[in-house]
C-alpha cells in the first residue's frame, strides 16, 4: 500500500491553497484585491497550472477567492468571516454609494433609511461598524444614536453629517463617543474609516 504525504503531487494543491488562504487572512491579499496572474502564482508556488487550478477551485468553493472570467482572480472572504457594516441614512443615493464602496472593500453591508428600521436590525444582528446620518425625518440621528447605545453599548458608531456644528451634533455628543465622517466624502475617505475600524471582540460568555 502506498501512503501519500503532503510532498506527493496529489496533495500539492492543498498546500498551495493553504498558502494563498493564509495570505488572504493576514491581509497580504486584501478582499477585493486582484491576485497576481496565474502563471506568476504557479511559478511562485512551484507548481504546474493544473495544480494551481485545483487550489483555486478549492479556495473558490470556500469563498477565499472569486474568479472573474477575463478579469482575473480576486481575494475574498467567506460571508461569516467578513466584517459587517450598517448604513443608516434617509438618502437613497448615499446608501447606494456607501453600500457599494463598503462591499468593494471586502465588508458585508446592510442599509436602512430610518432610525426605527435600523434599531430593528441592530436588535437582531451585531455590526462591526454603524454609519449614522444625523438629519433624518422622524427619529433623528441623535435619538437613534442614544437608542443604539442602549441596545449595544459597545457599538462602533460613525456619525455622517454635513452639519458638524449643529444642535443635533451637540445632542449626539451628550450620548457618548463616536467617530465623525463629514459630508461630502469620497470612497477614499470611506476606505480610511473602514481600515481604522478594528474588529470588535466577541462578547464574553456569561458565567452561570
Amino acid at each position: 500500500m502506498v501512503i501519500r504525504t503532503d510532498s506527493t503531487p496529489a496533495y500539492r494543491y492543498v498546500r498551495v491553497a493553504d498558502a494563498i488562504r493564509s495570505l488572504v487572512l493576514d491581509g497580504t491579499y486584501r478582499p477585493g484585491e486582484r491576485l497576481p496572474p496565474q502563471h506568476e502564482l504557479a511559478r511562485e508556488h512551484g507548481v504546474a497550472f493544473t495544480t494551481l487550478h485545483k487550489a483555486l477551485d478549492l479556495l473558490t468553493e470556500e469563498g477565499y477567492v472569486v474568479r472573474r472570467v477575463g478579469k482575473g482572480t480576486y481575494a475574498s472572504l467567506p460571508r461569516e468571516a467578513r466584517q459587517s457594516a450598517l448604513v443608516v441614512d434617509d438618502e437613497l443615493n448615499t446608501r447606494t454609494f456607501m453600500a457599494r464602496a463598503i462591499e468593494q472593500h471586502g465588508w458585508r453591508c446592510l442599509s436602512e433609511g430610518t432610525g426605527a428600521a435600523a434599531l430593528d436590525r441592530i436588535a437582531g444582528e451585531r455590526f462591526d461598524l454603524i454609519f449614522l446620518d444625523l438629519a433624518m425625518p422622524g427619529m433623528n440621528g441623535a435619538e437613534t444614536f442614544g437608542a443604539i447605545r442602549r441596545l449595544d453599548p459597545g457599538a462602533n458608531v460613525v456619525i455622517i453629517t454635513a452639519y458638524p456644528d449643529s444642535d443635533l451634533m451637540a445632542d449626539a455628543l451628550q450620548v457618548g463617543r463616536f467617530s465623525l465622517l463629514p459630508k461630502p466624502f469620497g470612497s477614499d475617505q470611506l476606505r480610511l474609516t473602514l481600515d481604522a475600524a478594528a474588529p470588535r471582540p466577541e462578547p464574553a460568555a456569561q458565567e452561570p
